[in-house]
């Protein structure tokens, strides 16, 4: 899923060029350096992960948001979705603890950012919960049947979409020979040019609180 297209770049930097297979390369490396930050790709996917139980009523998934849940099965021993709520990349079990074991907890779910925000109504015309942005608190449980949470709307919050947009436009600048040269003059003396290396922290900050927790 493409979050991003040349014509969101070129949109952003108000330049148009004819080469448009560089601007795709801008825009899926741009892409890559954020996932990296975040620690987890953007497009919604399914998992199918095996984890080690830890003891605590809490386990840690691989990416975040978490739009559907379809199966947690616990020391070979499906368990139903009312004993279940998501917190970001968290799958918290109310009411007891994830056994400690190795390999013992499996989680199907899918996870990632739809790429519209769109709204999904029930059979009988209500909204359904939205599942709110990566950061959410914990969510309210739906029981959507043979999956444990159903009809979440988990759109890429625009912060991340202009970060990716701001560093393809870095790359798009560093590929037309202006890799970071300053210059500046200091009257009789002459003028200085400088060099610098592109640093990305200050351009993923802002996403910050979109990262994966280290545990």
């Amino acid at each position: 899923m493409a979050f991003i297209s040349v014509a969101d770049l070129q949109g952003y930097t108000g330049t148009h060029v004819d080469d448009k297979k560089s601007l795709e390369i801008y825009v899926n490396s741009a892409t890559e350096i954020v996932e990296n930050y975040l620690g987890y790709g953007l497009a919604l996917r399914t998992y199918n992960t095996v984890l080690d139980g830890n003891g605590t009523a809490e386990i840690q998934l691989r990416a975040r948001p978490i739009k559907t849940v379809t199966r947690v099965i616990i020391d070979d021993a499906a368990i139903p979705a009312h004993h279940f709520e998501t917190g970001g990349e968290f799958l918290v079990r109310t009411g007891g603890v994830f056994p400690t074991g190795t390999r013992n907890v499996r989680v199907v779910y899918e996870a990632g950012f739809d790429e519209k925000k769109t709204v999904v109504f029930d059979p009988d015309g209500e909204n359904l919960l939205d599942g709110g942005h990566a950061d959410s608190d914990f969510d309210v449980i739906l029981d959507g049947g043979s999956a444990l949470f159903e009809g979440r709307n988990t759109y890429l919050p625009e912060i991340i979409r202009n970060t990716v947009l701001r560093i393809a436009a870095l790359l798009q600048t560093e590929a037309e020979g202006n890799i970071g040269i300053t210059g500046k003059s200091f009257g009789d003396s002459g003028s200085r040019t400088f060099v610098s290396f592109t640093n990305f922290d200050k351009y993923l900050s802002p996403i910050s609180g979109y990262k994966l927790i280290r545990i």
